[in-house]
């Protein structure tokens, strides 16, 4: 009997060890997902569109669902100029029964079985960005790129638009809906859903920055006050990351730990035209893009960095 007990123990501590690790998790009538707090379950987030490059370069994910079942948003944005230097991201945390929600309003949509890219939206809509929903779960690894997303509904008669099929057309449908529930979630989600009451705002461990010498420039804004500050690292700005494809001179570079922490507090009082000055040398302007990077994302600038 003591044998036989004893084993049970070890059984008993090793399934309970499986159940609090990394990897995927599931409850007994759930849907499997990542666990850890750098993976993603679920984003959407957009890309190209006719913005100015300075919108591009410090556009976030409108919605980040992680493993840890923390949901990363967009703060309120104001229409006011110049607005903050750094986006405002909240954050707060679903329980896994909140997490299951999510998953079974995606899975119930049948387009997230493999990947799709909607793209007929562009025979009737010039300019318009990507939506791009991509989902980790459910033993799948699946991404769906809808351009012009919102922009597009049957004609007069209920024909299709020229270039649309009906599919592509309820997928539109589908998807427009998906996103919407998925951006109000506080209005349909019970408290229960959550972890704790409230949304918290979200500071980043990493933050990736474009930075450009504009010392002797015209300046942007033209008679609207411009804010100086002192460059807030010991780091020589003119030398600050790598050169870009920009064409202008901006480099881009990330910053990390300590050295986030003090850029996040020097941003947070900074404004979109602050310039930034060297100790060192003060009549030195510098114009700096500053973009959150989340737990998910890689710690770099690919899509930025030229030759």
């Amino acid at each position: 009997m003591k044998r036989t007990a004893a084993g049970l123990l070890v059984l008993l501590i090793l399934l309970a060890a499986c159940s609090t690790g990394g990897g995927d998790a599931t409850d007994s009538d759930g849907l499997e997902h990542p666990t850890a707090a750098d993976e993603a379950i679920f984003v959407i987030d957009s890309a190209g569109g006719f913005v100015p490059i300075e919108f591009s370069v410090t556009r976030t994910p409108t919605f980040v669902l992680l493993g840890d079942g923390r949901v990363v948003i967009q703060g309120m944005q104001t229409l006011e100029f110049p607005g903050p230097a750094l986006s405002p991201l909240m954050q707060r945390t679903l329980t896994e029964g909140g997490i299951q929600e999510i998953l079974r309003l995606i899975d119930d949509t049948n387009l997230f079985t493999a990947d799709l890219d909607l793209r007929g939206a562009a025979n009737m809509v010039a300019d318009a960005s990507d939506t791009i929903f991509t989902f980790n779960g459910a033993g799948r690894e699946v991404t769906v790129s809808v351009y012009g997303l919102g922009t597009i509904t049957p004609m007069r008669g209920g024909e299709l638009p020229p270039g649309i099929s009906s599919a592509e057309m309820e997928a539109h449908a589908v998807l427009l809906q998906l996103n919407d529930r998925i951006v109000t979630l506080d209005t349909w989600l019970p408290e229960d859903a959550w972890e704790a009451p409230g949304w918290l705002p979200y500071e980043p461990d990493a933050l990736r920055l474009h930075v450009r010498d504009v010392t002797g420039q015209p300046v942007e804004g033209g008679d609207m006050p411009q804010q100086r500050r002192p460059w807030p690292t010991a780091a020589d700005p003119a030398a600050f990351g790598e050169p870009t494809s920009f064409g202008d001179g901006t480099r881009c570079g990330v910053v990390e730990g300590e050295e986030a922490a003090i850029w996040f507090e020097a941003l947070s009082l900074a404004n979109q035209l602050t310039m930034w000055s060297p100790e060192s040398d003060p009549d030195r302007r510098f114009s700096v893009s500053a973009r959150p990077l989340l737990p998910h994302e890689d710690v770099s600038c690919p899509e930025n960095t030229g030759t």
